[in-house]
């Protein structure tokens, strides 16, 4: 697999935790295109709905916190 084959060369300096970050950011990038080209027409309307029930800070707050949280969490599962 592609996994063994990063982690087999010493040199690329790819640990389980540097393959989950290449990985993530890989997926970050491969998905976030498709998910505003299907979602733009509504994310507009419900990040005002969003905003006007919790504030903007606290939406991008929560937002953070939560891609932090996942990411930290699949870091330990995928160790």
């Amino acid at each position: 697999s592609v996994t063994k084959a990063l982690k087999a060369d010493k040199s690329k300096n790819m640990d389980a935790a540097n393959v989950y970050a290449v990985v993530n950011i890989l997926s970050f990038l491969c998905t976030v295109p498709m998910v505003v080209i299907a979602e733009m027409s509504s994310l507009p309307t419900e990040w005002e709905k969003a905003v006007a029930a919790h504030g903007a800070q606290a939406v991008i707050t929560n937002i953070a916190l939560s891609g932090f949280f996942f990411y930290v969490y699949n870091e330990f599962a995928f160790a």
